[in-house]
């Protein structure tokens, strides 16, 4: 029986929440270290949690983490959010700060081992730009300086276009642009806002029209294991924020990206690809790449590709075929993500609501903290 650790950072993230009933259902035990009184804290299928208050810092969250994989024999370290592989990407540098054949470096170095490379969501950028270099289609995009660039930079991009900067998530941190002069006036008044981070990329972006896709996925040294694909019916937060409504689709190209992302980056994990078809009918085109868990990664089972078990498999030797998402039109409600979008929205009903009824705890907490629940 493999063991999982979760790691997380942040306070009331659901997905975060879903993964231990999906893990302890593929046959893993579960173990978590997440924020004292957080959302993760509800899950009734964690076998042991520690629970660290908001002062800790980084890098003892960091050894912390690396201690506890190893006292528990963890097969696998799961960095929940983007802060949380933030966090433990600093194993490296930690490394270099304690003696070579202490207790603490093997430990440090089993964590590297998980998150010793790339954070792709802080370099989302640089991620296009590799796999337009593999031949994958991206939108076309220009590095930009807020203070020197102008409309002239921008005018190739056609209109609209986007801005953006390297670490947004969630829709936060993208701005559309009607033309090139309006992406000039926004990144001069987002500079005087300082709402760019000083130490973050920013790119302005060719708006592609299409509808959204994504895959959900688990790798293992650069090999997709499975996965499973979806076209976005909604939004929660119109038109960039994260998706309510989702559609299960057999997409083979969209796949086909999807592994070719996990071999470039040699990721192992859980994760995801973000990706637009396009209008015109061609390939997808790849916009993100995601190194951790996304919202959807527990609907494997309900998708027919299982991303916990794939990966329960891989860890333990054993056989397993990758169904790759071949299941499709089944659409799905997340929650309470369409819930708070729309208390009166067809899909509650008309779609599978995916509410946790088995985990009452878990639901009434996340009832109680969402606000545009409490208010219908």
């Amino acid at each position: 029986m493999p063991t999982a650790l979760l790691v997380s950072c942040a306070m009331y993230r659901h997905g975060t929440a879903r993964m231990p009933a999906a893990l302890k259902a593929a046959g893993f035990r579960v173990f978590a270290i997440c924020p004292r009184h957080s959302l993760l804290e509800f899950s009734d299928h964690v076998d042991g949690r520690h629970s660290f208050s908001p002062g800790l810092s980084v890098d003892d969250l960091t050894v912390t983490a690396a201690r506890a994989a190893t006292q528990l024999g963890a097969n696998i370290v799961i960095g929940c959010e983007e802060s949380a592989v933030k966090v433990l990407g600093l194993a490296g540098r930690l490394l270099a700060q304690v003696a070579e054949d202490s207790a603490d470096a093997h430990k440090l170095r089993f964590l590297q081992g998980w998150y010793g490379g790339v954070c792709w969501e802080e370099t989302r950028s640089r991620c296009v730009e590799l796999a337009a270099e593999a031949g994958i289609r991206t939108p076309r995009q220009v590095v930009v300086d807020p203070r020197r660039t102008g409309p002239n930079d921008l005018s190739a991009l056609g209109a609209p276009l986007l801005l953006k900067y390297d670490g947004s998530t969630a829709g936060r941190g993208v701005f559309l642009a009607s033309d090139a002069r309006h992406a000039s006036e926004l990144l001069a008044g987002l500079e005087q806002m300082s709402a760019f981070p000083a130490d973050r990329r920013v790119v302005a972006q060719e708006f592609v029209r299409g509808r959204a896709a994504s895959v959900s996925f688990c790798a293992l040294g650069g090999r997709m294991l499975e996965g499973f694909a979806y076209i976005t019916l909604q939004h929660q937060r119109e038109p960039f924020g994260p998706a309510s409504v989702i559609e299960l689709a057999d997409l083979p190209q969209l796949m086909d990206m999807a592994r070719r992302m996990v071999e470039l980056t040699r990721y192992s994990g859980f994760g995801g690809i973000d990706a637009i078809l396009p209008e015109d009918g061609g390939p997808p085109v790849f916009l993100e790449f995601n190194g951790r868990p996304t919202q959807t990664t527990h609907l494997g089972s309900l998708a027919g590709s299982d991303l916990c078990r794939a990966m329960a498999c891989a860890l333990d030797g054993r056989p397993h075929e990758g169904v790759f998402g071949r299941t499709s039109g089944k659409t799905v409600a997340l929650f309470p993500a369409e819930w708070a979008r729309d208390a009166n929205s067809r899909y509650l009903t008309a779609a599978h609501h995916d509410v946790p009824w088995s985990e009452r705890r878990m639901t009434a907490a996340i009832l109680n903290i969402t606000p545009q629940l409490n208010s219908t």
